[in-house]
């Protein structure tokens, strides 16, 4: 969360080069006579230190930015370009005084309003960073509404409040339907909250505007799964090992892929064990009909009680098989705990809420495991434990 803050930040604060760059000649730094014109003088520091710290050079971006700031105070694009770079060096506090200057100067900016926000955001500040937000989606000149949503719903997900979460990502839709990104991340959320349609309606609207990935696959296989749909999930499974071999979402679902497949197999089973009986009460009866009826599960926890309570009225061996079913799913399950990964360690971009998708652990359970103070609280590099404290090694 705090990563897509960042690179929503650093993509209003880069936009600046472009607005205020200038050309500067060879003989403009010694023109510091009556005709030298200080604000373009800012504005070409400005967008010099900004392009340097675009390209991790940041000792020249701060001697840019410095004489940017000395050529004039007054403007608020520097004060902006310099919290930007105290943020991203870390030093807050500085920080924290650059972006209270610029909205001192520029109360209805609404690109500073929203980055603002999303500095409060990434120090846990969330209800002041919702007040900046709306202060940029409220202004009638302000042209990035649906970022600014979309920033919004990604602290209020940092935040837990995964409710207020969806209906900030719906309306960063509403003024941009083809966002690829409000889109993926919503799919997510409808996921996490098991609205299998509405997840599965929201990535087939991604995956129309955005290519294919491997983050995009697994999805797609998590809401199958959710579905009660294991065929269409293992073909998605199948996918991701054909076109990204190297994934770590692809090994995952190979780690994951013989349970499912029995689980295909025991399905198949069922239906062919009730075949006989079917055909002599409805022989007109299509055979799509319970492809048809398997779409329509919501969970595939009902779907597996439903075929072992069939079986045990149909089959005088029902008791059995039920027995068995139940002893190879706890084999199943004992076998992925001990493959499971006992850390995590945080890459660019990730969540605590996507990490608790892709391991298949509650936020809030990470969240007491690792001690966090809130579900934003994670950094790239970071190791997470998977397991209770109890089973954690020093």
């Amino acid at each position: 969360m705090v990563a897509g803050l960042r690179t929503s930040l650093k993509i209003s604060v880069l936009s600046i080069i472009i607005l205020t760059s200038g050309c500067v000649s060879n003989s403009q730094s010694g023109l510091y006579g009556g005709n030298f014109d200080h604000e373009e003088a800012a504005k070409t520091r400005m967008s010099l230190g900004l392009t340097y710290l675009q390209n991790n050079n940041y000792t020249q971006a701060k001697k840019n930015l410095d004489k940017a700031l000395a050529f004039n105070p007054r403007s608020a694009d520097v004060q902006y370009a310099m919290a930007y770079y105290y943020q991203l060096v870390g030093d807050n506090l500085r920080a924290e005084e650059y972006y209270e200057t610029a909205i001192d100067l520029a109360p209805n900016d609404g690109d500073i309003a929203n980055s603002y926000g999303a500095f409060k955001c990434q120090n846990g500040e969330y209800e002041k960073a919702k007040a900046y937000f709306f202060n940029a989606i409220n202004n009638r000149l302000y042209a990035n509404a649906a970022q600014t949503y979309e920033n919004l719903a990604l602290c209020a997900q940092s935040q837990g409040k995964l409710d207020e979460a969806i209906s900030y990502f719906q309306d960063a839709l509403k003024h941009q339907p083809a966002r690829g990104k409000s889109l993926f991340l919503l799919s997510e959320l409808y996921t996490v909250s098991e609205q299998w349609e509405l997840a599965e309606s929201t990535l087939r609207k991604y995956e129309r505007v955005s290519k294919v990935t491997p983050d995009s696959l697994w999805l797609a296989y998590e809401i199958a799964k959710g579905k009660g749909d294991v065929e269409t999930a293992t073909g998605y499974g199948e996918m991701l090992v054909s076109l990204f071999p190297e994934s770590e979402l692809t090994k995952r679902y190979l780690a994951q892929r013989d349970n499912l497949q029995s689980k295909m197999v025991k399905t198949v089973k069922s239906s062919s064990d009730q075949t006989p009986k079917q055909a002599t009460s409805d022989r007109s009866e299509p055979a799509t009909a319970q492809q048809e009826a398997k779409m329509e599960v919501a969970e595939p926890t009902t779907s597996s009680e439903d075929t072992i309570e069939q079986q045990n009225e149909g089959s005088s061996d029902g008791q059995t098989l039920s027995a068995n079913v139940v002893a190879d799913d706890k084999k199943q399950n004992a076998e992925l705990s001990a493959q499971s990964d006992k850390f995590h360690v945080v890459k660019e971009g990730e969540n605590l809420y996507r990490i608790s998708l892709l391991h298949n652990i509650k936020m809030a359970t990470l969240q007491e495991w690792n001690n966090l103070e809130n579900t934003g609280a994670i950094i790239a590099g970071q190791t997470l434990w998977l397991v209770p404290p109890s089973m954690q090694e020093e």
